[in-house]
């Protein structure tokens, strides 16, 4: 259940004792999957040519990439759609967005009725504009992701598409291309393809975009490690991947295949390969990966020994806690998987072997994203520091009209071994409204029985500006504006990084406080 917290502000003549005017207090209800590969298979679909060539393209490129890259937590988002059936002609697109503010990192999609499901693109795309039409090269980071699926079955079935999303900076996408010859259903023809990130970054995730969706299936979709594919990989943990591959396995006519890879700076990424697995002819097969603790995974993907018979059907993060699969979660907002999963379909004839693996990274420890939200029916700002919490407000359980300005903030975790004050947290039932305080006195003050507020914890640590309001280097202003709406029950602050969101709001009737914090500048 969600509880809506409205208080009435306290104001104090220290500027920087003012405190938030909305909390949302959230819970989550999870459902469970049954066990996989308990359905009917598919039916055999033909006889094709095994053999096939990979082109190795390597792009290369110098971009500057910004320094200081942090990862707290990720944001995964999934839409769910239901897909009709499918004319041999016909597919159904599906995309889904990060919030606003986040980067993407990588992408999937997941069914529970996998038996019917062909996926022909999962790409990333750039402020709605597709992968296929991105030139080649490294260009900047993607928004979110999209997938071109094909249902076989004759009723519907379905889907959610899934974008991992992360404030991180200095992300960037190399893009290549290749062209893929014309083939049939028996005799289908393939192309692969690499995009390699520039020198100093390691790929995070990739994708892959066609001209022809319709009869251009994808067969692997995963890192590669130098000259090495996955499917050449022995299982266990090894080092961040340099690029990313993509395959296709083409039933129709010619055309062109782009393979994208999301790359990065930073540090602590490790692969972990699940080893091969067989899938049988006319058989689906699948196999997952877990992160090492103290990781989360930020990609993965799939390699396939026969890329004439493989086809993807489903490639996914998954999470720590049930349901684990995407597919089995209400469409919105989740944070941080740990996992990767594929499945893949053998048309046959003969077993085939695929890998499967997933790109893990260190959260950092002792930093936190303060996150942003504005309610555009209340007109009112809320931050949190709790990535959770932020994936709440998405998925709707504060209520509606809240989204994300973009604005955030660094700030350390509540107790950590850095510069600043930690931020006390309280709640009052009187006034139904939190109270958030960085001073050592106030905090200990309303702890003390009968105070009418009941602690909290601490909420995050951040330092403070100097007397005179300047902050020091490394860091950045956070400036707070009241409404100015106490005579009405609606105080509310707003702490922004934009100076130039002060004027505009100054015209609204809201007050100018200053500089309330000064925010790390990773």
């Amino acid at each position: 259940m969600l509880r809506i917290c409205v208080r009435k502000a306290t104001e104090d003549a220290n500027l920087l004792r003012q405190h938030l005017s909305w909390y949302l207090c959230l819970s989550t209800l999870w459902t469970s999957r049954g066990i996989l590969f308990n359905r009917h298979g598919i039916t055999p679909k033909g006889h094709f040519m095994i053999g096939f060539a990979r082109i190795l393209l390597v792009l290369v490129a110098t971009v500057a990439g910004a320094a200081h890259a942090q990862l707290t937590e990720t944001t995964v988002v999934t839409k769910r759609v239901s897909i009709p059936a499918s004319s041999p002609t016909t597919w159904t697109d599906v995309s889904v967005a990060c919030p606003v503010g986040l980067t993407a990192l990588s992408g999937g999609l997941d069914s529970p009725d996998f038996n019917y499901i062909e996926v022909t693109t999962l790409a990333p795309t750039f402020a709605g504009s597709v992968l296929v039409s991105q030139a080649n090269g490294t260009r900047s980071a993607a928004d979110g992701w999209y997938a071109s699926v094909k249902n076989i079955d004759s009723v519907p079935h379905t889907v959610a598409a899934i974008v991992v999303c992360a404030p991180l900076n200095g992300v960037v996408v190399s893009v290549v291309s290749t062209t893929v010859a014309a083939g049939s259903f028996a005799v289908p023809a393939t192309a692969s393809a690499a995009a390699v990130c520039p020198a100093g970054y390691s790929a995070i995730g990739g994708g892959i975009d066609v001209t022809l969706p319709a009869s251009m299936k994808v067969s692997a979709l995963g890192p590669v490690f130098g000259a090495q594919y996955l499917i050449e990989v022995a299982a266990g943990q090894r080092a961040a991947p340099t690029g990313w591959n993509g395959s296709v396995r083409n039933e129709g006519g010619g055309g062109t295949v782009k393979v994208a890879a999301v790359c990065t700076q930073l540090g602590g990424i490790v692969s972990v390969v699940s080893g091969a697995f067989t899938a049988g002819a006319a058989a689906v097969a699948g196999n997952s990966v877990t992160c090492p603790a103290g990781t989360i995974a930020l990609g993965g993907g799939v390699d396939s020994s026969d890329l004439t018979k493989n086809v993807v059907a489903v490639s996914t993060p998954l999470f720590p806690s049930d349901p684990k699969f995407p597919a089995d979660r209400a469409q919105g907002s989740y944070t941080s998987p740990n996992g990767w999963y594929d499945i893949v379909y053998n048309y046959g004839p003969g077993n085939t072997t695929a890998n499967v693996a997933a790109i893990c990274a260190l959260s950092t420890s002792g930093v936190a994203v303060v996150y942003e939200f504005f309610n555009t029916n209340l007109k009112h700002y809320f931050r949190t520091s709790s990535a959770g919490e932020a994936a709440g407000i998405d998925r709707g359980s504060a209520g509606p009209a809240w989204v994300r300005t973009g604005d955030n903030f660094f700030a350390y975790t509540a107790g950590a071994n850095a510069p600043g004050f930690d931020v006390c947290r309280f709640y009052t039932f009187g006034a139904n409204s939190h109270f958030y305080t960085a001073f050592v006195d106030e905090c200990a003050g309303l702890k003390a029985p009968n105070s009418g507020w009941v602690y909290e914890g601490l909420s995050f640590k951040i330092p403070l500006p100097s007397p005179n309001g300047t902050c020091g280097s490394g860091t950045i202003p956070v400036y707070r504006l009241y409404n100015n709406r106490f005579q009405f029950t609606d105080s509310n602050h707003r702490f922004t990084t934009v100076f130039a969101n002060i004027a505009p709001l100054q015209q609204q009737g809201w007050q100018y406080e200053g500089v309330a914090f000064c925010a790390p500048n990773f």
